[in-house]
């Protein structure tokens, strides 16, 4: 039997087969009256339809990972909560982020030393390099990859959306990932200009990438307790490699200079980056077929643009709770676009005046604390529901953030001290809240549209997400204290958390597009085998596509 045939009759079982029969002495063929046993075949049928597509994915394409290569998922491999099933491609996702951690880590010490290698050149954090302030450069960096990657988005969810290579994509944005935080082991006093562009680069690269991967996390579940456990458990491998990561750095690093461990920390961070995302991208990430074919009169550069419209007229029309969310998401700091990374690293040098090692111990305060934070927003997932999480987060950590602008004042050893407790409740915060975020989308996004709406929300988080640093930077210009420009967080999150009281029940959002789950299920089935002529069960070749009803409907 092929591996395609007994996943057909794994996945989508017998769905036509005739009623059986029982043959008496005469020949004569009556319907078998068996109801037990029909029973039984519904629930064996239901269990295989309520596959994840991932785990249908996982069945088709055994793992080509070699024997002796295995070691090294072995720390990281998740099982699903319900099954204990281990699931790859959920390993994936843990050895991704945990390789995305230490290179987020990276551009605190790298952007620190660029920091302070144009003020020397400058002669001064407030003399212009390049036309503007030295400590106004890593705000500049972080608005220029948010307007890029704002206005790129379309294009890229439209060539993952309508071909078959989101595999593909996500290795090749993982390597240019790795390969731009690894050439910033040059960062020096005459080659920091050149580490700035490189880190523009790897930043949109990393924005990239990270929408490359959020198009698998809904795969992975369609329960919201599984998909809670999938993203506080990622989170906290995530921290943890992170803090182990910061805490190497901190150690070798006491008698190095900045540059020397922004260059360490380049230099380890993109070694771990070969080897997790190497290994993820390589061996436990699967193929998906394309969604759909591009649109007649239409092409790769455009679709997406259109796609995008059409799906946000849908969006806004008839899903109230996940249009809102969206809304929301323009306010809310994104976690991978380095907006508050950008402000928090340049307050700490040029305000505060912390040393490398100094943000470093910060770092990693928030970090150790990221982890109570991630399993805060699971058992308050099941609680209070994602939706309230994610509001009582987005509060905490601004109230958090007001704390900091209102109480620390200078360069003090008392500032210093105050800003090691207040990093512990932003690492809560920040550990709560993006979990409890990750959680939420995957529970308002019909199903079948994963990747379309995930674009489109990651559209929304980054078009306007680098208004929170253009304010920093327009302040800083101006000569208004950095104190100032760390406040207007605080009031970002406010509006992303007024902006979802219109969401409405988070019950009833659920209940919107429960219709759509198991009909991508079994579609993605049919999709996977490349059974393109062959006829579904309603009767004929299909495939989903949102229409202006805001429901997925086939089409032939």
């Amino acid at each position: 039997m092929t591996q395609e045939k007994a996943f057909e009759e794994f996945v989508v079982g017998d769905l036509e087969t005739p009623p059986a029969t029982d043959v008496d002495d005469g020949g004569d063929s009556t319907p078998l009256a068996a109801p037990e046993a029909n029973a039984d075949d519904n629930n064996k049928r239901e269990f295989r339809r309520s596959l994840s597509i991932s785990e249908q994915a996982q069945e088709l394409h055994e793992s080509r990972a070699p024997s002796f290569l295995r070691w090294i998922e072995v720390p990281l491999r998740i099982m699903n909560p319900a099954t204990g099933v281990y699931l790859e491609e959920a390993t994936g996702h843990a050895m991704d982020v945990c390789s995305r951690g230490p290179i987020n880590q990276t551009g605190s010490f790298v952007g620190s030393a660029i920091l302070l290698a144009a003020a020397t050149q400058a002669g001064g954090p407030n003399m212009p390099v390049y036309g503007i302030k030295a400590s106004s450069l890593l705000t500049v960096a972080t608005m220029i990859v948010g307007i890029v990657a704002g206005v790129s988005l379309p294009i890229i969810g439209a060539f993952v959306d309508h071909t078959d290579h989101r595999k593909a994509f996500g290795s090749i944005t993982a390597l240019i990932t790795v390969v731009a935080v690894g050439l910033q082991v040059m960062v020096g006093q005459n080659t920091w200009f050149a580490c700035f562009l490189i880190k523009i680069i790897g930043g949109f690269s990393l924005i990239v990438h990270q929408v490359c991967a959020l198009a698998y996390l809904p795969d992975l579940s369609h329960d919201v307790e599984a998909m809670a456990h999938y993203t506080a458990i990622l989170t906290v491998n995530q921290y943890i490699v992170q803090g182990m990561f910061t805490i190497i750095i901190i150690v070798t690093g006491t008698k190095m200079t900045n540059l020397q461990t922004a260059r360490l920390a380049a230099g380890l961070s993109c070694s771990v980056g070969v080897v997790l995302m190497g290994y993820a991208w390589t061996f436990l990430f699967r193929k998906r077929p394309k969604l759909r074919d591009v649109p007649p009169g239409s092409n790769l550069m455009t679709t997406g643009f259109k796609q995008l419209f059409r799906t946000s007229r849908v969006v806004f029309r008839e899903y109230k709770a996940l249009k809102w969310f969206m809304i929301a998401l323009l306010f809310s700091p994104e976690a991978g676009s380095g907006v508050v990374l950008a402000i928090a690293v340049t307050f700490l040098t040029f305000f505060v005046q912390m040393t490398v090692q100094e943000i470093a111990i910060v770092s990693l305060v928030m970090l150790l604390c990221n982890i109570p934070g991630a399993f805060m927003s699971r058992k308050m997932c099941k609680v209070v529901n994602p939706l309230n999480s994610f509001r009582m987060a987005e509060v905490c950590f601004a109230c958090t953030n007001a704390l900091i602008a209102g109480l620390v004042t200078g360069s003090t050893q008392r500032d210093k001290n105050l800003l090691y407790l207040f990093g512990g409740l932003v690492g809560f915060s920040f550990g709560w809240m993006f979990p409890s975020q990750k959680t939420l989308s995957v529970a308002l996004i019909p199903k079948g549209q994963e990747f379309e709406i995930m674009g489109l929300m990651s559209f929304f988080g980054q078009i306007v997400g680098w208004l929170p640093v253009f304010v920093f930077t327009a302040m800083n210009e101006a000569g208004l204290s950095m104190r100032w420009g760390v406040s207007t967080i605080s009031w970002f999150l406010i509006a992303s958390f007024l902006c979802t009281l219109g969401c409405g029940s988070y019950e009833e959002a659920v209940r919107s597009v429960e219709h759509t789950s198991e009909k991508y299920l079994n579609e993605f089935s049919l999709r996977s085998r490349g059974n393109k002529g062959e006829s579904s069960p309603e009767g004929g070749p299909t495939t989903t596509a949102m229409t202006e009803s805001g429901r997925d409907v086939p089409v032939e």
